[in-house]
């Protein structure tokens, strides 16, 4: 936890300066996802094979990792976060790249509608029927779904809206309580503690992302769906985020309502479970590797 410590420092006080924090979450603003052709090159290296192909007007990229002799029918449907207005990062591609390595399931990150040009509602229209196309190829209970922060409320959003639900959810850092008042209250007083997000990186997401939907939606907000007939959920958070009481709260609702799910914390920032550069970082892919495989 030394490197860690050390890291979260460096971090925020980074995030605290000019062209830094804010300004730089705003270089993704107007980010064209119908234009994320390209991904890394590692991607097509070493046992690697990535095909990328547009699925009515957006790209999705399939990761195969071609040297594992015995093959699986497991997949998984990866949402990247990027608070609904950045595509996916060298984190993302990486925890990818990974996860296909070690299990052999095909990994397919979508490259979701994004603000300000298309809201959350558009993004889970385009999922719905990603998903159904899947379905043409796939059991639903090979079926893993995947997402961190933006990418983590959309799963849970997305599950909700469909009759036939994936085998399991592996949650990374949902955003929880996105509302004013007593919950921004909350997100403020924890803006000391997280190297990375702010409140006024929310009022942005809120602004964009969520125009013309309640903030109180089940399509925003994970506090407000029902998961009646859920599959199991695995969730990964840190207590440095802006929202772990949130988070925190949001998960004792769920344990009161009898909701299956299991967590693991850390106090550690927002995607630390995607950081395979700590070892905390890579204990948590290949805990989400098991939990794809089994």
């Amino acid at each position: 936890m030394i490197l860690y410590n050390c890291l979260e420092k460096a971090v925020f006080l980074m995030n605290r300066l000019p062209g830094g924090g804010i300004e730089f979450f705003r270089m993704g603003e107007g980010e064209d996802p119908s234009k994320a052709e390209k991904v890394p090159s590692f991607l097509n290296r070493n046992g690697l094979r990535t095909r990328s192909k547009k699925f009515r007007g957006f790209w999705i990229h399939r990761i195969h990792y071609y040297r594992r002799k015995k093959q699986t029918k497991r997949i998984v449907l990866f949402l990247p976060g990027g608070g609904g207005m950045q595509s996916a990062t060298i984190l993302h591609y990486d925890t990818a790249a990974r996860i296909a390595k070690r299990t052999g399931a095909d990994i397919y990150i979508a490259a979701y509608p994004l603000a300000p040009k298309y809201n959350v509602r558009d993004a889970l229209c385009w999922l719905e029927k990603v998903y159904a196309a899947l379905l043409k190829n796939h059991d639903p209970k090979d079926i893993v779904f995947m997402g961190d922060s933006a990418g983590a409320n959309l799963i849970l959003s997305l599950t909700y809206r469909l009759k036939e639900k994936p085998r399991k959810l592996l949650v990374i850092s949902p955003a929880c309580g996105l509302e004013n008042g007593k919950t921004r209250n909350i997100r403020l007083a924890m803006e000391p503690y997280d190297p990375i997000l702010t409140v006024e990186m929310n009022d942005v997401i809120a602004t964009n992302w969520c125009r013309n939907v309640p903030l109180d939606s089940p399509d925003i907000s994970p506090e407000y769906i029902d998961y009646e007939g859920f599959p199991p959920m695995y969730f990964f958070y840190g207590e440095h985020e802006l929202f772990y009481p949130l988070v925190y709260d949001y998960l004792s609702l769920l344990r009161r309502k009898g909701v299956t799910f299991w967590e693991k914390k850390l106090p550690m920032c927002h995607d630390w479970a995607l950081c395979s550069f700590l070892r905390e970082g890579r204990n948590a892919i290949r805990m989400m590797c098991r939990l794809v495989e089994d």
